[in-house]
């Protein structure tokens, strides 16, 4: 119950409007005239996520969306023991409107990925 709560939880702080601040840049003023620190966040292209067995939602859910917010394709190999909460999770994306080809489940053991 744990996890879905945390899960629940990610969802509900990116709902609306909060996803713009994934993007958000900032700058800090150094200590010397003229210095400072700039940082910038782009979305970088596709991502891979590989997850294990003992947090089939939490893990995968988290690190796919964020990616997914961003504007990135990203790739979710869960434990193939435990990939069936993922897929239906896949399933309501799509049925809410995500694109099909903006996120792919790889769904195998570890020697046939490799």
């Amino acid at each position: 119950m744990g996890e879905v709560t945390v899960t629940r939880a990610f969802i509900e702080n990116f709902s609306g409007d909060n996803v713009r601040f994934l993007a958000e840049a900032f700058r800090h003023p150094g200590d010397h005239g003229g210095q400072f620190s700039t940082g910038y966040r782009f979305p970088f292209g596709g991502v891979g996520v590989i997850t294990p067995f003992n947090f089939p939602i939490e893990i995968p859910v988290l690190q796919m969306m964020g990616a997914l917010f961003m504007g990135n394709k990203a790739s979710v190999k869960p434990d193939q023991r435990t990939s069936f909460p993922l897929e239906q999770w896949i399933r309501m994306l799509h049925y809410c409107g995500l694109p099909k080809e903006d996120l792919d489940l790889i769904h195998c053991n570890g020697p046939v990925y490799e």
